[in-house]
């Protein structure tokens, strides 16, 4: 970026109006503009809680190459008043792997009164990677939100180990929602259980379309952090069931299409 540029998007940072602020965010993340952090930083204490939340999640990207300093300055929202701003800057701390968050994390996941910051911090604490959390996770299976279950399901299966396969199956067996229980199928696939693997592709095979949406995304997330054995061991059979879903919602064809592909990279090696 020319330092013109960067330098009238650094002032828009600097005008104090909170609509030239956000656009200014906008227009530094989608320019990669790393050199503007220290600028950003400054935005996390606006009185604007747009400008805090979207600051925040441009730090996501940007904040990166300083990790340890965008981590210790997001570590003061969790504690924001409001709640976008909250699960703004736990989804962040998890994509920057800001791993001193741990325990105000897990403190959130249990205590905090909003199910959108609960639900962020039972993704986070997976992509944070501490098996210290695990406790915090199991317990999060019987929240009272769907969201803040699922994604605790989906972190346990990054977390556990294939001892927590009996307990996962309890949960299942009194999990009322389809979208959970498919949350749970890929978190005891991931842990080395073939046949959940099988019970997801047949509840994917039967759904409908939201929660065809749901099972195609963690389809991606399996196959994008580490390909389970169950994925391999089925293959054919899930390009199947991925092609039925593709003519039943053609809206899903695109995204039915990279997976396939990634599949046929899977069966290559």
């Amino acid at each position: 970026m020319q330092s013109s540029s960067l330098n009238k998007l650094l002032a828009q940072c600097h005008s104090g109006d909170p609509v030239q602020q956000v656009e200014a965010l906008h227009s530094l993340l989608n320019r990669e503009a790393y050199a503007s952090v220290p600028t950003i930083l400054e935005l996390l204490v606006s009185p604007d809680d747009v400008v805090r939340s979207t600051a925040t999640r441009v730090l996501g990207q940007l904040g990166t190459q300083e990790r340890e300093l965008v981590g210790s300055a997001l570590i003061n929202l969790l504690t924001d008043a409001e709640v976008i701003v909250r699960s703004e800057a736990v989804d962040t701390l998890g994509i920057l792997g800001y791993t001193l968050a741990t325990e105000a994390i897990k403190s959130l996941l249990k205590n905090d009164p909003e199910p959108i910051v609960r639900a962020s911090a039972a993704e986070s604490l997976g992509d944070l990677g501490n098996v210290n959390a695990l406790e915090e996770l199991e317990s999060a299976l019987l929240d009272p939100d769907e969201s803040v279950r699922a994604y605790a399901a989906s972190s346990i299966g990054l977390l556990g180990t294939p001892q927590l396969l009996p307990k996962l199956q309890t949960y299942i067996e009194s999990e009322t929602s389809s979208g959970v229980k498919a949350q749970l199928f890929g978190a005891r696939a991931r842990l080395g259980a073939l046949e959940d693997f099988k019970l997801l592709l047949n509840l994917l095979d039967t759904s409908d379309e939201d929660l065809a949406i749901m099972i195609l995304n963690l389809f991606t997330d399996l196959m994008e952090r580490k390909v389970p054995s169950a994925i391999t061991a089925n293959i054919s059979t899930m390009r199947e069931v991925l092609l039925r879903i593709s003519q039943r919602f053609p809206i899903l064809h695109s995204h039915v299409e990279i997976l396939i592909a990634q599949l046929i990279k899977i069966d290559t090696f």
